[in-house]
């Protein structure tokens, strides 16, 4: 009983540490090192450039352009304003007034370009998410860098554009008007769709990512949140930034970082001061030091490359990548390993046949059943909620707590269905079938989608757990988790940024991938008595979160409250 506690607690810290491991837990205050970034003191910057609306030709707009010239000109900088006509690629006719400003380098060929925009959505929003929060990260990235008295050796382009909202209008003045843009050799751009979450790492480029993957790498961010499944959707997706104009327009590659969550608050009055997440600001400041300092150093006229990597995010290891030649003959390594073990377990006659093939069922079941039923729940709850139609991407107030409802419902779908068949003898042939599943959803990936390819390190864990059942008849239920915990530590996180990302009608999503990885979990759960209890107690969890849900089913007063970081540096 205590070593199945153990194993438990084991893998809820790691799905726990998979989530933890993704921000900042500690927000810089005014007494941070002047060489280092500070969030306090970027809030101060914030406050002030997001008192009001100010979309583009607002006499507000006006007045937050000019405090940004003044905190560049504080900085020893002498920007400057470009002002032009530009129309977008929607048609879109601005007349754009950019900010300007350089640091010259001591041995430049390519400059290094820092991004954001100044202007607001137009309407209600008053822009400190997007991208407010973008602008007051370079103000006090750049504050941080120079106070180091060094200088770069590539010239140094910030860049603060205008007309963003209407149609990169800004982007695409500078891009298309301006002599710097030939200097340009590589992109930091900083953006927002939501107020809080983790910041995405996103790649721009028009060829392939390996150069700029090894020099991330290199930089080594403390909190890298990035893979190349969301490289590969992202590329597929219409969204566009600023960067999308350098990309297109003039072959230069860059990197997003954009936060996604609380996507009710984008483009609307809710964009605020007091509802931006302080530990979203600190991880925007987590990218850009020490990007700032190596691609200030780096050679930027040698990052283009034709072949793309494959990588991942993964607490302790932070950014993990491999090449895209590595794909298949990983997946044919899983494919030997496992064709050995399942000889391996016959002869040792630790993998029966019938049970084998009854483990397909629960798995499979468990799948379908999952995945069916976030479709079918959530239409349902869209009808009785027509409003939630009516919501920024289809992502509610009271979203997160539609995705842990479904995730517990998803949960006690797979203990019910698995109930039956699930004995400690029998472990190992329950195992078969979810690897079986995995490999061959890992070769439809390296066709389809080799973004999506690093799902087969989880399988190699699988492998190991399953020579682990076969070769010994007590395995130790402590290891057992410890083989699971890469699993969760690697998968976990896409529960959540799916909906997120996607919006809620993709629950279903979310509901298979729970499902998917409940398998990979038999070697724990398998040795575990009363499994009906425990999916009766996961679809009682998952009732209560949706019952929630519904008590919170509009914006209230006090949803409109700032969270308890909001005031952590009084005004």
């Amino acid at each position: 009983m205590f070593k199945k506690a153990i194993a438990l607690i084991l893998l809820i810290v790691a799905v726990y540490w998979s989530f933890s491991a993704l921000l900042p837990s500690k927000i810089s205050d005014f007494d941070t090192d002047k060489t280092e970034f500070s969030t306090a003191r970027a809030l101060v910057h914030l406050e002030n450039i997001s008192k009001k609306p100010h979309p583009l030709g607002a006499e507000a707009q006006t007045e937050v352009r000019h405090y940004i010239l003044e905190a560049l000109k504080a900085l020893g900088l002498e920007p400057f304003v470009q002002e032009g006509y530009s129309i977008s690629r929607w048609g879109n006719l601005a007349k754009p007034k950019n900010i300007l400003a350089r640091i010259p380098g001591s041995d430049s060929s390519k400059a290094l370009l820092l991004l954001s925009h100044y202007d607001s959505a137009p309407h209600a929003s008053f822009g400190a998410s997007d991208a407010g929060s973008g602008v007051v990260t370079i103000l006090e990235g750049l504050r941080a860098f120079l106070s180091e008295n060094k200088t770069p050796k590539n010239d140094i382009i910030v860049l603060i554009t205008d007309a963003e909202e209407l149609g990169l209008n800004g982007a695409d003045l500078f891009v298309n008007a301006h002599p710097w843009a030939k200097d340009v050799g590589l992109v930091l751009n900083f953006e927002a769709r939501g107020s809080g979450g983790p910041s995405y790492m996103l790649i721009e480029t028009n060829g392939g990512n390996a150069n700029l993957m090894k020099a991330y790498v290199e930089a080594n961010p403390q909190f890298p949140v990035g893979n190349s499944l969301a490289y590969s959707i992202y590329k597929m997706l219409p969204n566009d930034t600023d960067l999308t104009r350098f990309r297109e327009d003039k072959d230069i590659d860059g990197f997003n970082f954009a936060f996604i969550d609380d996507h009710f608050d984008y483009h609307t009055e809710n964009d605020t001061y007091e509802r931006l997440d302080r530990s979203t600001l600190q991880h925007q400041g987590s990218y850009l030091m020490p990007l700032l300092h190596h691609f200030s150093q780096a050679d930027l006229s040698n990052i283009k490359s034709d072949e793309d990597y494959v990588y991942f995010n993964m607490p302790i290891f932070k950014t993990v990548i491999y090449a895209y030649t590595w794909i298949w003959p990983m997946l044919m390594l899983a494919l030997i390993i496992f064709g050995g073990l399942i000889f391996l377990g016959f002869s040792k006659r630790r993998l029966h046949k019938r049970d084998v093939l009854s483990g397909c069922v629960p798995f499979i079941g468990g799948a379908v059943g999952s995945a069916v039923f976030g479709y079918v729940i959530w239409g349902l709850i869209s009808w009785i909620y027509p409003e939630y139609g009516e919501m920024l991407h289809r992502f509610t107030y009271n979203g997160h707590i539609y995705i842990f409802a479904f995730m517990f419902f998803s949960l006690g779908i797979c203990f019910m269905l698995y109930a039956r068949c699930f004995k400690p003898e029998n472990t190992a042939s329950l195992l078969v079938a979810p690897i079986a599943v995995w490999i061959f959803l890992c070769a439809l990936i390296a066709v389809f989608i080799k973004g999506a390819s690093f799902f087969i390190i989880p399988v190699f864990f699988a492998l190991l757990a399953l020579f682990v059942l076969i070769t010994s008849r007590k395995p130790s239920l402590i290891v057992m988790a410890i083989l699971c915990s890469p699993l969760l530590l690697i998968m976990s996180p896409f529960i959540k940024m799916f909906p997120v990302g996607l919006g809620l009608p993709k629950l279903y999503i979310s509901c298979l991938l729970v499902a998917l990885m409940f398998g990979f979990l038999v070697p724990v759960f398998g040795f575990f008595r009363h499994k009906k209890r425990w999916g009766t107690l996961m679809l009682f969890i998952g009732f209560a979160m949706l019952t929630y849900a519904h008590s919170k089913a509009s914006f209230t007063e006090e949803q409109q409250k700032p969270n308890s970081l909001v005031y952590v540096f009084g005004r």
